[in-house]
């Protein structure tokens, strides 16, 4: 197999002002759902679950956001199906795997279906007798040459570098994944589907009703030292993905803390001049959320808390509701959406491009050259 350079980047100049293609993006992530709501996706989706139910455990695997997906996959599918799954980096799978990988499945996750690790980890894990799951947007990839099954999607490969479609449709995928294998081993699943399918409105609320809020917070916190994002379980991971695309997009210092680590030890680095985004999600991790909103305001850093529930914590900075009475699991596929617009935002206020990633500054391009691969 043949390793190329970096993904095409003709796509990531093509727009020098809003709307950049990151901003289509964004918008166009209720269609990604209903895309893999749509029957052949269901399909697809349903006859890799035959092919996998059987398989323990379920690893599930990827880089950047597609790991970030896989951890909150694998809780799905731990406590709706009762399955045995975990999440892992496609490097560290790859460099130090698992024993006994027969009868065990392996879902690769790549949105380009490119990446090395992930494309390697699954090619070594069909050979040791691991059944094989791709999911991926690019449906001709190497991901998919290399799995035995594959769930793509029909909207193909996001142009710019901060992917945000992806996660979402990634998520859904896991989700009704998790359902199906729920559904095969004799469990009840129709009220977790019930949910799911009312995900596509539901993101198109979110995105409405917060895009305002995003752009006024973007310019209120413009020169924020760094940016922090929280959360607990299934939070955990909207963390990190809300973290890497501050990252990406508004070359922001950010970084994620696990709730409670975060009141444990990592807070003590935080300044007044910090920005901490808090997603206080109903839930186990709920009370922790509003515990750290509580002594950062000690501190005098920014809060700014997501939520699903009436807040009953601290006073804080900034307040987003988000849809009530959703499955805590599911709510990844919502409580990410108002930071991929804070993160777009937080870009034009500082005079980038949200679809570069620091591309049109010549080193950064260098640098990627010399870091990143694919396999076509």
């Amino acid at each position: 197999m043949k390793t190329g350079p970096p993904e095409a980047l003709e796509h990531v100049f093509e727009r020098q002002a809003h709307p950049y293609h990151m901003w289509d993006g964004i918008n166009s992530i209720p269609a990604g759902l209903e895309d893999i709501l749509a029957q052949p996706a269901v399909e697809a989706i349903h006859e890799a679950s035959r092919a996998v139910q059987e398989k323990s455990p379920i690893h599930l695997l990827g880089c950047g956001t597609s790991y970030f997906a896989a951890g909150a996959i694998a809780l799905a599918i731990q406590h709706i199906a009762g399955l045995p799954a975990y999440a892992w980096e496609a490097y560290e799978f790859l460099a130090y795997p698992p024993v006994a990988l027969e009868g065990s499945a392996v879902i690769g996750i790549s949105h380009t279906g490119s990446t090395p690790p992930t494309v390697r980890a699954a090619e070594m894990a069909r050979s040791l007798g691991a059944c094989t799951v791709a999911y991926t947007d690019a449906a001709e990839s190497a991901l998919s040459r290399a799995s035995e099954w594959r769930v793509a999607s029909t909207l193909g490969v996001e142009p710019a570098l901060p992917k945000t479609r992806s996660y979402p449709a990634t998520l859904l995928r896991g989700y009704l994944q998790a359902c199906e294998l729920a559904r095969l081993s004799g469990k009840e699943a129709s009220g977790w589907e019930a949910a799911l399918s009312k995900s596509p409105s539901l993101a198109r609320q979110v995105l409405a009703g917060c895009e305002a809020q995003a752009r006024e917070l973007a310019e209120r916190w413009n020169t924020r030292r760094r940016i922090v994002v929280s959360g607990g379980g299934p939070q955990h991971v909207t963390a990190q993905e809300g973290m890497l695309k501050l990252t990406e997009t508004a070359l922001a210092t950010s970084t994620s803390w696990e709730i409670e680590e975060a009141v444990h030890g990592t807070w003590a680095s935080t300044t007044e001049d910090d920005l901490v985004i808090l997603l206080a999600i109903d839930g186990p991790g709920y009370e922790s959320a509003a515990r750290l909103a509580g002594g950062m305001k000690t501190i005098g850093c920014q809060v700014w808390a997501l939520t699903d529930r009436p807040w009953e914590g601290h006073a804080v900075d900034a307040l987003t509701a988000l849809p009530a009475g959703e499955p805590e699991l599911f709510m990844p596929l919502y409580a990410i959406l108002p930071i991929y617009q804070f993160a777009y935002f937080l870009a034009l206020v500082r005079g980038l491009s949200p679809d570069a990633m620091g591309m049109d500054n010549p080193r950064f391009f260098e640098a990627r050259l010399q870091m990143r691969s694919t396999i076509g």
